[in-house]
Protein backbone atom coordinates (compact mmCIF):
# COMPACT_ATOMS: atom_id res chain seq x y z
CA UNK A 1 0.00 0.00 0.00
CA UNK A 2 0.92 3.35 -0.37
CA UNK A 3 0.96 5.75 2.44
CA UNK A 4 2.61 8.61 3.78
CA UNK A 5 6.09 8.27 4.70
CA UNK A 6 6.63 9.90 7.90
CA UNK A 7 3.06 11.17 8.07
CA UNK A 8 1.46 13.76 10.89
CA UNK A 9 1.26 11.28 14.20
CA UNK A 10 -1.41 12.79 16.78
CA UNK A 11 0.56 14.47 19.78
CA UNK A 12 0.40 16.25 23.02
CA UNK A 13 2.58 19.55 23.29
CA UNK A 14 1.09 20.30 26.50
CA UNK A 15 3.85 21.71 28.84
CA UNK A 16 3.35 21.11 32.57
CA UNK A 17 4.18 23.79 35.56
CA UNK A 18 5.23 22.35 38.70
CA UNK A 19 2.76 23.44 41.61
CA UNK A 20 5.53 25.26 43.34
CA UNK A 21 6.34 27.24 40.21
CA UNK A 22 3.17 28.02 39.18
CA UNK A 23 2.09 29.56 42.80
CA UNK A 24 5.65 31.10 42.95
CA UNK A 25 4.82 32.93 39.58
CA UNK A 26 1.07 34.36 41.26
CA UNK A 27 3.06 35.75 44.30
CA UNK A 28 5.34 37.40 42.11
CA UNK A 29 2.61 39.00 39.65
CA UNK A 30 0.59 39.92 42.46
CA UNK A 31 3.61 41.84 44.42
CA UNK A 32 4.53 43.76 41.18
CA UNK A 33 0.39 44.67 40.52
CA UNK A 34 0.21 45.85 44.10
CA UNK A 35 3.13 47.89 44.11
CA UNK A 36 2.61 49.23 41.14
CA UNK A 37 -1.01 50.58 42.37
CA UNK A 38 -3.02 48.37 39.90
CA UNK A 39 -5.17 46.29 42.80
CA UNK A 40 -7.53 48.07 44.56
CA UNK A 41 -9.03 46.11 47.85
CA UNK A 42 -12.70 47.09 48.71
CA UNK A 43 -14.63 45.85 51.63
CA UNK A 44 -17.29 43.99 49.21
CA UNK A 45 -18.87 44.31 45.92
CA UNK A 46 -22.58 43.40 45.99
CA UNK A 47 -25.50 44.37 43.32
CA UNK A 48 -29.37 44.41 44.28
CA UNK A 49 -30.42 43.65 40.58
CA UNK A 50 -28.98 41.81 38.00
CA UNK A 51 -28.36 45.22 35.97
CA UNK A 52 -25.60 45.89 33.89
CA UNK A 53 -25.99 49.54 34.46
CA UNK A 54 -25.78 49.70 37.97
CA UNK A 55 -22.13 47.36 37.59
CA UNK A 56 -20.95 49.83 35.21
CA UNK A 57 -22.04 52.84 37.80
CA UNK A 58 -20.22 50.99 40.09
CA UNK A 59 -16.77 50.84 38.46
CA UNK A 60 -17.21 54.67 37.64
CA UNK A 61 -17.38 55.21 41.41
CA UNK A 62 -14.43 53.24 42.29
CA UNK A 63 -12.70 55.21 39.24
CA UNK A 64 -11.36 52.37 36.98
CA UNK A 65 -10.51 52.83 33.49
CA UNK A 66 -9.79 50.39 30.98
CA UNK A 67 -9.82 46.29 31.77
CA UNK A 68 -11.27 45.12 35.09
CA UNK A 69 -10.83 41.81 37.52
CA UNK A 70 -12.86 41.80 39.74
CA UNK A 71 -12.16 39.07 42.62
CA UNK A 72 -14.53 37.43 45.32
CA UNK A 73 -14.76 34.44 47.72
CA UNK A 74 -18.16 33.56 45.95
CA UNK A 75 -19.71 35.87 43.23
CA UNK A 76 -23.60 36.28 43.78
CA UNK A 77 -25.72 35.47 41.21
CA UNK A 78 -26.39 39.29 40.36
CA UNK A 79 -22.80 40.05 40.12
CA UNK A 80 -22.83 37.39 37.72
CA UNK A 81 -25.32 38.42 35.78
CA UNK A 82 -24.41 41.77 35.97
CA UNK A 83 -20.85 41.64 34.60
CA UNK A 84 -21.16 38.74 31.97
CA UNK A 85 -22.18 41.68 29.28
CA UNK A 86 -19.28 43.83 29.78
CA UNK A 87 -16.44 42.69 28.02
CA UNK A 88 -13.77 44.17 29.77
CA UNK A 89 -14.70 43.09 32.93
CA UNK A 90 -14.05 39.13 34.13
CA UNK A 91 -14.90 37.63 37.37
CA UNK A 92 -13.16 35.35 39.36
CA UNK A 93 -12.94 33.64 42.84
CA UNK A 94 -9.81 33.84 45.24
CA UNK A 95 -9.30 30.19 44.63
CA UNK A 96 -9.47 30.14 40.15
CA UNK A 97 -7.38 32.88 40.06
CA UNK A 98 -4.22 32.24 37.88
CA UNK A 99 -1.18 34.23 36.56
CA UNK A 100 -2.68 34.73 33.47
CA UNK A 101 -5.30 36.18 34.41
CA UNK A 102 -3.21 38.71 37.09
CA UNK A 103 -1.33 39.91 34.32
CA UNK A 104 -4.38 39.82 31.46
CA UNK A 105 -6.26 42.87 33.37
CA UNK A 106 -5.58 46.43 34.03
CA UNK A 107 -6.53 46.49 37.18
CA UNK A 108 -7.54 44.38 40.21
CA UNK A 109 -10.59 44.77 42.51
CA UNK A 110 -10.68 42.29 45.45
CA UNK A 111 -12.37 41.88 48.38
CA UNK A 112 -11.24 41.69 51.23
CA UNK A 113 -12.35 38.17 52.21
CA UNK A 114 -10.91 37.41 49.03
CA UNK A 115 -7.78 39.27 49.73
CA UNK A 116 -7.25 37.27 52.69
CA UNK A 117 -8.27 34.09 51.50
CA UNK A 118 -5.47 34.81 48.69
CA UNK A 119 -2.85 35.26 51.59
CA UNK A 120 -3.93 32.05 52.95
CA UNK A 121 -3.34 30.57 49.59
CA UNK A 122 -0.10 31.99 48.23
CA UNK A 123 1.47 32.03 52.16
Amino acid sequence: GGGVVFGPRPRDFRKDVNKKTRKLALQKALTERIKSGEVLVVDQISIAQPKTKDFISILDNLKVDGTALLVTNNPDQNLQLSTRNVSYVGVTTSESLNTYDTLKYDRIIITRDAFNGLQSRLS
